[in-house]
């Protein structure tokens, strides 16, 4: 189906633009999401008279994007999540978990900006790739790290003290639980040692629910 899409869109298109979608893709998340209208006459000539505005608007909002774009290269997310030995999350990162603590700093940024395809379900350092404007790509550190009693969710200062001491306790924990699950597959049979690792991970899988679908990041 043909639409017209009334926001910018990801991989798709600029606001203004006359794309070409899948039916369903059109129907069931462009149009109800408020991000296309049906490419019909008349509202294609709404479109077209609304191109100058549309224009002085999209440089107005490239120069935000620019600015925001600037602040989040400069920070680092940390959360804290429980985790199985192998570093599999009892739960999930989700891009509006990002997004919320990002708020929470007065940085706002639209989640559907934000190029996480699957939830985060590991202990690790990752970057995640997002867009406060199509031509306007940003690149986001974040740290997911083994909860303790109280939950952590800070912001902090890319590249500052703290932020790499964090990075590198993930980065040993990481060492740690993979040099343990090989002491475990050494100590057994070799028949058993293949076993270990599918039920090890079988049982993480199995205790992690199910989360958003439709969020990947890039492990650091």
């Amino acid at each position: 189906m043909q639409l017209v899409l009334v926001d910018d869109v990801i991989h798709l298109g600029r606001r203004g633009d006359v794309v070409q979608v899948a039916n369903g893709y059109g129907r069931n998340y462009l149009i109800p999401k408020g991000l296309a209208i049906p490419a019909t006459e008349a509202n294609l000539k709404i479109m077209e008279m609304q191109k100058k505005v549309l224009a002085r608007k999209a440089a107005q909002e490239k120069e935000s994007a620019e600015i925001l774009a600037g602040e989040l290269a400069k920070l680092h997310l940390v959360l804290s999540r429980k985790a199985g030995e192998t570093g599999v999350l009892f739960g999930s990162v989700t891009s509006k978990d990002l997004t919320d603590l990002l708020e929470e700093k007065g940085l706002i940024l639209d989640r559907r900006k934000m190029e996480l395809e699957h939830p985060l379900k590991s202990i690790g350092n990752f970057t995640v790739k997002a867009y406060p404007h199509p031509e306007v790509p940003i690149e986001i550190l974040i740290s997911i790290t083994v909860e303790g009693e109280q939950p952590l969710t800070e912001v902090l200062q890319r590249e500052n003290e703290q932020s790499s001491k964090i990075m590198d306790e993930v980065a040993t924990y990481l060492q740690e639980a993979g040099d343990k699950l090989s002491a475990q597959q050494e100590a057994l049979p070799s028949t058993e040692k293949e076993d270990l690792t599918e039920e090890t991970i079988q049982k993480e899988k199995e205790d992690t629910p199910d989360d958003t679908p439709n969020e990947e990041a890039t492990p650091t």
